[in-house]
């Protein structure tokens, strides 16, 4: 689907997708321009996509430089995807989660253990990503703003995280007192 919305805004080319999508995620998720190419093959047998005319076409033609565009089908499930609402009832699966959770069936003392040594790597995240926000620098707003709604969303994630470990801690030493607490 980040690819029909990139195609949404004009044709290119999967290089030319692969750096949009990385800067519309904030730079935080990156993607092989091989699985740019295997999902625009994919899409093309959907019919969600098809190679542009080569009017558009790049002068140096091959396959890196055709250039790619959304069908009025892919603009439909594109529409389809940005309406549908997801809630996750049960939490994703994430390692963090797993590992607390199994630790303190092995000892209170190993469960925190995992939930220090969890913590510390977060505040140290937290803190590099800050350093990193800093010296980032784009001239295009729109990878700007991207850059900063993905920092800010996952800044949140790792506060809840941090949140989470403390309630696991609480459980821990002192499980009366972590009852009575929302």
């Amino acid at each position: 689907m980040g690819l029909l919305a990139l195609l949404a805004e004009g044709p290119s080319h999967g290089y030319q997708l692969k750096a949009g999508f990385e800067a519309r995620t904030g730079g935080v998720w990156t993607v092989n321009v091989g699985q740019i190419y295997t999902t625009l093959d994919r899409l093309q047998g959907e019919g969600l996509v098809e190679p542009a005319p080569s009017s558009d076409a790049d002068a140096t033609g091959g396959r890196d430089r055709r250039p790619w565009r959304i069908t009025r089908d892919g603009k439909e499930a594109l529409e389809a995807w940005f309406d549908a609402v997801d809630l996750d009832i049960a939490p994703p699966r994430d390692e963090l989660l797993v590992k607390v959770l199994l630790a303190m069936g092995r000892s209170t003392a190993e469960a925190l253990a995992v939930i220090d040594r969890q913590r510390v790597e977060l505040y140290r995240l937290a803190h590099a990503e800050r350093r990193a926000r800093t010296t980032a620098v784009t001239t295009d707003p729109v990878a700007r703003l991207a850059a900063t709604l993905m920092a800010e969303a996952v800044s949140a994630r790792h506060e809840a995280d941090l949140h989470w470990l403390d309630r696991c801690e609480a459980a821990l030493t002192d499980p009366a007192t972590f009852e009575e607490t929302p």
